[in-house]
């Protein structure tokens, strides 16, 4: 059951700019008492956005946040509440500027530069911070949470929150802010309804560059394959691969599901992304401000929790209407299998590197 913790937060107001441009006559007719009324109504509404809008003064500090999602994803609105928020906090002082669809660059590179402060903040997903901070690998083992509510508790407790401001994001430059929620990652396919691992032998799947998720893939007794994420729709297309996996969002945003129309729903990674800031960065910034910003961080965690839920919802309720998708729910004992099958991963992965980490996990759901 996905967490429904109702957020306390709007988003912030975006800025409207009105530009009027005019000429008068001595012949015009002067506008009616309605109209004024109208009129000035307007100018006020305007006048009221503007001041709540983010704001720009002399001495304003501008951070670059780099974020890869699109505009309308629930991520990218809680991302740029955040901005928005910090900017009023304080009063002006700070403003982020959102770059979206991920125009400044990809996720590793942005982060490399932020080790140096190149970059400010960065929007990225656990399995590319699995390059700089390996801990991040015990988080993100297939089918090691119960439930949502186990997943939280996990990431906001001790476990999560130790990962993501301690001494190996300072070794290496990063400060973590926030975890956002990433989705259930699920599989889907090109071929047959799956209901157990049985059902993937010899299935050609693309999954992200970990080397995690390929183990994770071949344990289930399929086959990894090394595609970029642009080119997933084609390589299922004319297939270069079988199947893949992501969340449901995003097998609904990308159009995945015209080519490949199987989804079920094992919940083999129940996936976190994360809010990055260069430490270097900090360094430049006061502690009020720094507080403020670690505080707003938190806060749109809230919200973004909310704005995913709703969207898993509403794109699950899309793909049903289109009457192509079958989506599989599978019954424990089916679920069971998938996770003996990947349960041997915990502790042997990197040479049982992460075993003290994955036991406090696994008690966290007990």
């Amino acid at each position: 059951m996905r967490l429904q913790k109702a957020a306390s937060m709007t988003l912030a107001a975006a800025m409207v700019i009105t530009t009027l441009a005019g000429c008068g006559s001595s012949q015009q007719a002067a506008p009616s008492q309605a109209e004024a009324t109208t009129a000035a109504a307007g100018s006020t509404a305007a006048a009221e956005t503007t001041a709540s809008a983010p704001q720009k003064k002399a001495d304003t500090v501008t951070l670059k946040l780099a974020n890869n999602q699109p505009e309308e994803n629930a991520t990218t609105k809680a991302v740029q509440w955040f901005a928005d928020e910090v900017n009023k906090k304080t009063d002006g002082r700070i403003f982020i500027e959102v770059h979206n669809n991920g125009e400044l660059g990809d996720a590793v590179s942005c982060l490399e530069q932020a080790q140096y402060g190149g970059m400010d903040i960065i929007k990225a997903d656990l399995s590319t911070m699995t390059n700089f901070v390996g801990e991040y690998n015990a988080l993100m083992m297939p089918y090691i949470y119960n439930d949502i509510n186990h997943f939280w508790t996990v990431h906001g407790g001790d476990i999560g929150m130790g990962i993501l401001r301690g001494d190996a994001m300072k070794e290496k430059g990063l400060y973590g802010l926030t975890y956002y929620d990433a989705g259930t990652r699920c599989f889907y396919n090109t071929k047959k309804e799956i209901h157990t691992p049985e059902d993937m032998k010899g299935m050609l799947v693309r999954v992200q560059q970990s080397e995690l998720m390929m183990s994770m893939v071949e344990a289930l007794g399929a086959e990894s394959v090394a595609t970029a994420y642009s080119e997933v729709y084609s390589a299922l297309q004319t297939g270069v691969c079988d199947a893949a996996e992501n969340s449901i969002v995003n097998y609904l945003d990308t159009t995945h599901y015209e080519v490949a129309p199987y989804f079920v729903k094992d919940d083999h990674t129940m996936s976190a992304d994360i809010l990055v800031m260069s430490a270097k960065t900090r360094e430049k910034l006061s502690e009020d401000d720094l507080k403020i910003i670690d505080d707003t961080a938190l806060e749109s965690w809230e919200m973004q929790k909310d704005l995913w839920a709703e969207a898993e919802k509403t794109n699950e309720e899309k793909l049903n209407a289109t009457g192509k998708v079958t989506i599989t729910e599978l019954t424990d004992e089916e679920a069971a299998k998938f996770r003996d099958a990947c349960e041997p991963i915990w502790y042997s992965y990197e040479g049982g590197k992460y075993k003290d980490l994955i036991d406090q996990i696994v008690a966290a759901g007990k």
